[in-house]
């Protein structure tokens, strides 16, 4: 059917049952509030500078003075910080230490093995396999690490069995 013919008859049976109608208020427009920069805002006053940060500004500084003559190592010493605090306190001043020189690392400082003491031990290790100690045993008892057993063993041919399923030896 016709919705109006519909609707027309829905108001008739409403109002023949005793039905009011009752003006309702509508939509009241409220006007944007103002922006807040057209507003006059006032200036926050400034918080005090707190003392803590004070004097991290302070150290910061004087390392940043250490840095251009000294080292991580030489700054330790000099202040008594850890190598730690020494790099955070670098990273936060946006500097850094002068480069450590590398002499102490050079290779004519390097102290290598006696070969006439690696073939006494190469001796004691063939002495020690003859007796039947294994592996760990033979270098718990000479208190030598197994990279200078495995070394030891390669460089002197001396035949020292493993165990069954053990892996082989690493790099020398």
């Amino acid at each position: 059917m016709n919705q109006s013919i519909d609707l027309e008859a829905a108001k008739a049976a409403f109002f023949a049952s005793g039905g009011k109608i009752i003006v309702l208020e509508g939509f009241q427009y409220a006007p944007h509030r103002p922006h807040r920069d057209i507003e006059k805002v006032q200036a926050v006053a400034p918080k005090p500078e707190c003392p803590k940060k004070k004097r991290r500004l302070e150290q910061l500084s004087y390392l940043r003075g250490l840095a251009k003559t000294m080292t991580y190592s030489q700054a330790r010493a000099h202040t008594g910080m850890s190598q730690s605090a020494l790099y955070q306190a670098s990273r936060d001043g946006g500097f850094s230490f002068q480069v450590e020189p590398r002499s102490e690392r050079a290779p004519t400082t390097r102290t290598y093995t006696d070969p006439a003491v690696d073939r006494a031990l190469a001796q004691q290790i063939a002495a020690l396999r003859d007796e039947g100690l294994n592996r760990s045993q033979a270098k718990a008892r000479l208190g030598i690490s197994d990279r200078k057993f495995c070394r030891l063993i390669h460089l002197f041919s001396v035949d020292y069995p493993k165990a069954e399923g053990k892996r082989c030896d690493g790099p020398i």
